[in-house]
Formats: structure tokens, sequence, C-alpha cells
């Protein structure tokens, strides 16, 4: 079977496990975009406006979904997301909301498979202002981005633990053309 989606490629997994230095040991070699989440959640510091998890669930996943979907339809060529649509199957589930609105988005907005998960990583994990769940919880919210994955029909393969070079060179090799 013919992959004719766009050739952009996802890194998910749960909160802390590194895609963002991944992402960044990337950057030489492919367009990235950035995590939607970290990005609403600073608009709304920024600005006040309640789209967070905390504030306003509803709002926060309603914002993630305008901006992944701008980020999908901006990006051109090879191109690596931090996180992407279907996350917010993810999300939805974790705020025990519906995921009505981001459904007909994930199937409309495809992506190339495999996506690359990378798994907890306690060794590396750390909070901080938007990242406040334990490792435990972390690890469980990995454990529904995969589901959410799987249920939006994405075939996964886990980046394995080492340097962000390393890393890197993984999924550079691993990426289908």
């Amino acid at each position: 079977m013919t992959d004719n989606s766009p050739p952009f490629f996802v890194l998910t997994g749960p909160p802390g496990a590194g895609k963002t230095t991944l992402l960044e040991a990337l950057r030489d070699r492919v367009r990235t975009v950035d995590e939607p989440a970290r990005r609403v959640l600073a608009t709304a510091r920024r600005t006040g406006n309640g789209a967070t998890g905390d504030e306003n669930p509803e709002k926060f996943i309603a914002h993630m979904l305008d901006t992944a979907l701008q980020d999908y339809r901006s990006a051109q060529g090879l191109t690596l997301f931090d996180r992407a649509l279907p996350d917010l199957f993810a999300y939805c589930d974790y705020y025990q909301l519906s995921a009505e609105a981001a459904a007909q988005a994930i199937v409309d907005h495809r992506y190339r498979s495999p996506v690359f998960f990378l798994p907890a990583w306690e060794a590396i994990y750390q909070t901080d202002e938007d990242r406040t769940l334990s490792f435990a919880g972390a690890r469980a919210f990995g454990d529904q981005v995969r589901a959410a994955y799987r249920r939006a029909g994405y075939d996964m393969i886990d980046v394995p633990f080492g340097t962000p070079a390393l890393r890197a060179d993984f999924v550079w090799q691993a990426k289908k053309p």
C-alpha cells in the first residue's frame, strides 16, 4: 500500500521523554515544528486567556487543535512535528472530554507512518512550569498517547534510549522517503 500523505513525520510520547531535545538535534537535517501544547501554554501565560488544562481544558484542547491545524497547513516538504493532531485523542482522554472536534481533523490530515514514539525515560525526566506530572503520571499519559495513535491508524516505532545524536541518527535512518 502506498502512503500518499505528505512527507510529514511525528515524534511523540510521554512528557519528558526527550522529544524536544531530539527535535533540536534534527533541525539541521529537516524542517521542524515545535509542540503545540507548549506554545498554547506560553500564549496563555502571556495573555491570560485561560487556555490551560488547569483553567479550561476545553479551551486548551481547542487552541491546540487550531495550532496543530495551522502547523499542518503551513508545513512544506519533509517536516518533523513534535506531537501532532492524534495527540489530541490522548489529551481528550486525559481530561475526559469528547474528541469529536478533533476526530475529523485527525482523519483529514494524515502524517507518515510509522510515528516515532519516545518511551518514558526516568533518568532524564524533569518537571518544569508546564510539565507538572510525576514520572508515573507522565508514563501513564504516554500510554494514552500510544493508544491515541493506534486509534488513529498509525504504526509506531520506538526510538531507543541514547544520546540525542544517536536518537537523531535512528530517526533519520528509519524514516521512509
